[in-house]
């Protein structure tokens, strides 16, 4: 999420100005609504996936099954945006865009092999502090070589071939109605229930710390979400070569930390920034590997299987998730778009029977299946286009929409099943 935060956020100030804000701004909302709802019962369950819950709450193997294949394809998603992030880093120091790429994934794997597959990377809070503060100062002495907001407005006016009017860069609103939906949903419906998010609630001290870790990491992320959409604006103006950062917008960070800086300090904040998305592609591969190992292997193949072959599965599970995610990255090439499109899949399937399952006594697995079924077969039939739908969002809105009520229909027909009593210490109905 911080990757996506700072590089993902200039990439879109590059393209829309400070509308590029909103993806930042819907990931530290999605955090601060996790802190005040799900954090502490969720970290009171301990266990190690969303899939593990689905089963606790309901009783169903098929409902862990189908929760956990969706969150290792979004996952995956995800991890590609890492790649691409890293690959912009890599880019602005002289390496092309696909090499950077492959020998980011090759980095990762071995960075997750290497630091233990059931490691967990550092919090949100930590992250977000360390990778802002080179932005932070990166802005400043932007806005203070350019001549500050009018200055900035001047040197946007003069270049050409922008992707939008100069005028809209300083448009909140410059994503239009359908993009700046999109963000806002899709982000903060997976941050409530996404599995890289729970992997660190999981591994939190306590309840307390769980709740507040996510609270201040989402009121601070809120709080820098201009910062990003700033640094991309200033990257594309005092840029040499503007075409350049146009064409690959992923680059505006590091190419601002190196123009105002310079080659050494730059290249210092630089590897604070490449840390950060080591740091988060082990969460990603991690957690993903969880699915694999816990929630496929263990469960369904081999309950009895021991450490080294789970170990051994462990590796060969991260080099496959990181060759697939490679893929991925090559093929969409944008680091929130592959955000969005990863969050779409997982949340049209799994947000609905989590959060009813979590607040609704009444709620039943037979519910809970049909819901992720229809949600799920919604998305899809909008994503290949046999549904139609005027916007985006639509197909994301929908899906949510008739898995709410395909769950609450077949629940109300079916008889619940008795909740576990650890359950229900955690979330008291």
């Amino acid at each position: 999420m911080v990757v996506a935060f700072i590089l993902g956020g200039a990439s879109w100030g590059v393209k829309y100005g400070l509308g590029g804000i909103w993806y930042g701004f819907a990931c530290g909302l999605g955090l601060l609504l996790l802190g005040l709802t799900l954090a502490k019962p969720m970290r009171a369950l301990a266990l190690y996936t969303v899939a593990d819950v689905l089963e606790i709450r309901f009783k169903s193997k098929a409902l862990r099954l189908l929760a956990a294949i969706l969150s290792l394809l979004a996952l995956i998603g995800i991890l590609g945006a890492q790649v691409w992030a890293a690959s912009a880093v890599f880019e602005a120091i002289g390496l092309p865009g696909t090499t950077g790429a492959i020998f980011a994934t090759i980095i990762f794997i071995a960075y997750t092999a290497f630091s233990g597959l059931w490691a967990v990377a550092l919090t949100d809070f930590v992250q977000i502090i360390l990778g802002s503060i080179g932005v932070l100062i990166a802005v400043i002495l932007g806005l203070n070589k350019i001549g500050g907001f009018e200055g900035l407005k001047v040197a946007l006016s003069e270049l050409p071939n922008l992707p939008q009017t100069p005028e809209k860069y300083f448009n909140f609103m410059s994503l239009g109605p359908s993009l700046l939906a999109l963000t806002l949903i899709a982000t903060v419906m997976y941050t409530l229930i996404g599995q890289d998010f729970y992997q660190r609630l999981f591994a939190a001290k306590d309840e307390k710390t769980a709740r507040l870790g996510a609270i201040y990491s989402g009121i601070l992320l809120m709080a820098l979400s201009l910062l990003p959409a700033l640094a991309g604006m200033l990257a594309l103006t005092l840029s040499d070569n503007p075409q350049l950062v146009i064409n690959s917008p992923k680059t505006a960070i590091p190419k601002l930390v190196i123009t105002v800086f310079g080659e050494g300090i730059g290249a210092i904040f630089v590897g604070a920034i490449l840390a950060a998305i080591m740091s988060t592609a082990d969460s990603l591969l991690s957690a993903a590997t969880s699915h694999v190992v816990k929630d496929f292997y263990q469960r369904f193949i081999s309950p009895e299987a021991g450490d080294k072959v789970l170990l051994r599965l462990s590796v060969m599970t991260t080099i496959g998730i990181g060759i697939s995610a490679l893929v991925v990255a090559l093929t969409v090439k944008g680091i929130i778009e592959l955000l969005i499109y990863s969050y779409d899949i997982y949340t049209s399937g799994v947000f609905v029977p989590l959060l009813l399952g979590v607040y609704w006594k009444r709620a039943t697995k037979e519910g809970a299946l049909a819901g992720m079924i229809a949600g799920l077969s919604v998305a899809i039939l909008g994503i290949s286009g046999v549904l139609s739908f005027r916007y985006w969002e639509y197909i994301y809105v929908s899906s949510a929409f008739i898995s709410a009520i395909v769950m609450i229909v077949f629940s109300l027909i079916t008889k619940p099943e008795p909740i576990e009593e650890d359950f229900k210490k955690s979330f008291p109905f």
